[in-house]
């Protein structure tokens, strides 16, 4: 779900809620009960979370950015997975 900012225009705070994108948007403040508008953010992007393989999960130096040679030591980036056997 989408976290969306809010300011009280009556009290000045600033707060967060997590909404669905089909939620109405808040309009009363949690604090004074005045009125609050969303305000406009720049986001944040997203985080992918897996369990599944990742750049980090190399060991250190067996990369052609790191090193100018991959993991089996080819100087181009090849189909094979890296090496590790």
């Amino acid at each position: 779900m989408p976290t969306y900012e809010y300011e009280c225009t009556n009290c000045g705070i600033f707060f967060e809620r997590q909404q669905s994108i089909h939620d109405e948007p808040l309009s009363v403040c949690p604090e004074c009960n005045g009125e609050v508008k969303r305000q406009i953010s720049g986001g944040s992007g997203f985080i992918m979370k897996s369990t599944g393989f990742s750049r980090r999960d190399q060991t250190s130096g067996c990369s052609l950015e790191e090193t100018g040679k991959t993991c089996c030591g080819a100087s181009q980036r090849c189909d094979k997975p890296p090496c590790g056997d």
